[in-house]
């Protein structure tokens, strides 16, 4: 192991601070005494320039930061509004969603009552907030401001620029379900004019509702500008300097004099704010703000701070013109003449103290330094050494535990493989010796002939070539990437219902297709193997309930560009204290020799990674011909083009 650069480090650390140190001793000795030799009026001269430009940059730069942060806070008004009634609009739903799920059972009147009475008083943004429900028939179902309108139509209803609203609202929730929406309307408070609002709705499908609510932009952006002024009462400058806020009437909306705060510097009496003239001085930083957009201006202050004399004032004020403000920052000119003060005095009674102090401290600290940076990189040289053996002890045990777990994972996923292959292969294996067992025997009696042989063969082929179709699909599932063809919807059901017909054939089910003509672009094998497992699951719980009508119900549907096909049985339904853990893996309600409880696993795993759906299962009651029936229910959601 190469160890040149940790000697170069440990060298810096040692030589670094002395050289350092004699470095900036020099400098300041030299620096010293070309100081000491700058004459009184050149000091002078010089500082009252730099004071006034420094002073003149700081207070412009402390007003722009301001400025920028005003701004970024007003570019975000919008953006805080909407996120902000987004997210009570989602726990709104999220409400009603407990609800509704945890009663599903009662009739849907008690469910809708259950659902208002939690919304109708809850209130957010200072007490401004509440939410409303609408009907997509556009009937009011909860508006908790007047609940005398509740259960009227509002198919007609205009805003405050005669816009249908709630024609609108639902044209938008058709088409994506949720959005925002904005609309102007008038405030309880003023009858006059109307005032921009911004909503947020969202399709709330149990009970074809959607469920919303609206803020008023100017009302939340009040609450910009308090946070606003807040952040500008924090702010801390030097000299005990500060940031001043008013109006373009001249109202101070924030001064470092609580007393002036709401008071108006063009029409109050000028001798409130020790400024000569204050009003005309108001009249013309409105001025610059408002016509200039930024700019300087000088005037007289009486009882300056801590001397209660008058003085020149010179201050920068920037206008906020889309809130009518204007911000700004002082300093005073006469300052720079305490600094001069300071700065002869220092130059006659320290100079030459400074010379030997310099020197001697200089001498001193590098002394310390050498001992200590020699000391320090002894310690460190030891700590390198430690390290490096921590870090290659570690990596070894890392390494180790790495291929531990390889190898698991490994043997793992092999068995999982196998025990999924297994299983899949019983019935179709079965299948193959019945039907071999079959033509032996009946040639043996000497009734076979020419039909049940060829019947017999074409099951031995069509199950051989089902065994293979269950490799090429798991082969398929392990791949990384899965090969997409565009298929036949119903072209595929045919084909799965085709290669798991031994279920079928002799079980009294009936397979009922309501499959439109839709084309899917998807991975076909892994779909046909999702199929199957679901269909040979109904097929197994069919053999609970040998006395009953059997039927199976496979219908599609399109909206918004996905495919949504169901699979509902009458089976009985999945028991409730089970139904949640169907897609885990290895769980099963079946004898041992009947499954290891992969398939609904692999069936999720292929839907939800494999072809970017989603599907479920849910009990629930349906008719056909008449008859009602009760049994579980499987839904696939793809997209069309995947």
């Amino acid at each position: 192991m190469n160890y040149k650069k940790e000697q170069t480090i440990l060298k810096i650390i040692k030589f670094t601070p002395p050289i350092f140190i004699i470095t900036m001793s020099i400098f300041l000795i030299i620096f010293l005494y070309f100081e000491y030799k700058t004459t009184y009026l050149q000091e002078k001269q010089l500082m009252e320039k730099e004071f006034i430009e420094y002073n003149k940059k700081i207070i412009k730069s402390n007003v722009d930061t301001v400025y920028n942060t005003i701004l970024e806070m007003q570019k975000n008004t919008e953006f805080e509004l909407k996120k902000s009634i987004k997210e009570r609009v989602y726990e709104a739903k999220k409400i009603a969603t407990k609800i509704y799920n945890e009663n599903k059972h009662k009739d849907k009147n008690t469910i809708k009552k259950m659902i208002k009475d939690a919304l109708v008083d809850i209130r957010f943004n200072d007490g401004r907030g509440y939410y409303y429900i609408y009907s997509m028939d556009y009937e009011c179902i909860l508006f908790p401001l007047n609940r005398s309108i509740e259960g009227k139509n509002f198919y007609n209803f205009k805003d405050g620029k005669g816009k249908y609203l709630t024609r609108d609202i639902i044209a938008q929730l058709k088409q994506n379900n949720e959005g925002f929406m904005s609309w102007d309307f008038y405030k309880p408070s003023d009858m006059t004019k109307s005032y921009r609002k911004i909503g947020f709705n969202v399709y709330f499908e149990p009970l074809d509702w959607f469920i919303g609510t609206g803020e008023y932009l100017d009302e939340f952006e009040n609450g910009i500008k308090l946070r606003a002024l807040t952040y500008i009462k924090t702010l801390k400058y030097i000299n005990d300097n500060y940031i001043f806020v008013l109006d373009y009437d001249g109202t101070y909306l924030y001064h470092k004099r609580k007393e002036i705060i709401g008071t108006n510097g063009i029409k109050s009496d000028s001798s409130k704010y020790d400024v000569k003239d204050s009003a005309r001085i108001v009249s013309q930083a409105i001025n610059i703000a408002k016509n200039e957009g930024e700019g300087y201006l000088s005037y007289t202050q009486y009882n300056k701070p801590n001397t209660e004399k008058s003085t020149k004032k010179i201050s920068f004020v920037k206008g906020i013109q889309n809130w009518n403000w204007f911000i700004g920052q002082g300093f005073y000119e006469d300052d720079f003449e305490v600094a001069l003060e300071e700065k002869r005095v220092l130059l006659e009674q320290k100079f030459k103290s400074y010379i030997t102090n310099v020197f001697m401290i200089s001498i001193l600290l590098m002394i310390i330094l050498l001992f200590a940076s020699k000391y320090v990189s002894i310690i460190l040289e030891k700590k390198f050494g430690e390290y490096k053996k921590e870090i290659e002890d570690f990596l070894k045990e890392n390494n180790h535990q790495r291929d531990i777990l390889a190898h698991q994972s490994k043997m793992s996923a092999m068995g999982e493989m196998i025990g999924n292959i297994a299983h899949q292969w019983r019935q179709p294996l079965s299948v193959i010796t019945t039907a071999a067992s079959g033509v032996k025997l009946n040639k043996e009696l000497g009734v076979l002939d020419d039909k049940n042989l060829e019947e017999s063969m074409d099951i031995v082929v069509e199950q051989s070539l089902y065994l293979s179709h269950i490799i090429e699909d798991f082969k398929d599932f392990l791949k990384e990437k899965k090969e997409k063809t565009c298929f036949k919807v119903e072209r595929v059901v045919d084909k799965a219902i085709n290669l798991a017909y031994g279920k079928f054939e002799n079980s009294g089910i009936t397979i009922i297709k309501n499959i439109d003509d839709i084309e899917l672009h998807s991975a076909e094998n892994q779909f046909v193997q999702v199929l199957i497992n679901i269909l040979k699951n109904s097929s197994d719980e069919f053999e609970k309930i040998n006395d009953k009508e059997k039927i199976i119900i496979i219908n599609s549907t399109i909206k918004d560009n996905f495919i949504s096909l169901s699979i509902q049985d009458n089976a009985g339904g999945i028991p409730n204290d089970i139904i949640s853990r169907i897609f885990e893996p290895y769980f099963t309600t079946k004898h041992q020799y009947q499954g290891t409880g992969m398939g609904l696993y692999m069936t999720e795993e292929i839907i939800s990674k494999g072809m970017n759906g989603e599907i479920s299962v849910s009990n629930e009651e349906f008719e056909n011909e008449g008859k009602k029936y009760f049994g579980a229910k499987f839904e696939i959601i793809l997209p069309i083009d995947s």
